[in-house]
């Protein structure tokens, strides 16, 4: 199952295309150490919007899960268009980009999947 964090949203620095592969998130935003380190606590996903245009990220035609596999600094690598989304340049002149770790539906069918199992050591009724 994917880590969880409260807290952990934070602006993006700059534009990227929809090819990046890594982000560097802003250094003196509140936030930054909210973010887990996925190789002590496992890669997650998380959302990406333009939080000046959009201020809830499922308005955003452009959004996108993406999943996050390595934290040093203030830098994110992620792999992109997770979870049926669109790797979508974010990059609008004039925009911040935030991105926040929440639970997707990912986060759920993990949690669902888990109880399933679970279920079925201790002979619990479960419906799957």
């Amino acid at each position: 199952m994917d880590p969880a964090a409260n807290f952990a949203k934070s602006a993006v620095s700059q534009g990227y295309d929809a090819s990046a592969t890594s982000i560097v998130l802003e250094a003196e935003d509140i936030n930054l150490s909210n973010w887990k380190d996925p190789a002590t606590y496992g890669a997650y996903n998380a959302v990406w919007w333009d939080a000046t245009n959009y201020g809830d990220p499922a308005d955003d035609p452009n959004r996108e899960v993406v999943r996050v596999t390595g934290k040093s600094g203030t830098t994110l690598t992620i792999t992109r268009a997770q979870e049926s989304t669109s790797a979508t340049a974010k990059n609008t002149t004039g925009s911040t980009y935030k991105i926040a770790m929440v639970p997707t539906a990912k986060f759920r069918d993990d949690l669902v999947s888990a109880m399933v199992d679970a279920g079925s050591v201790y002979g619990w009724v479960t419906d799957d």
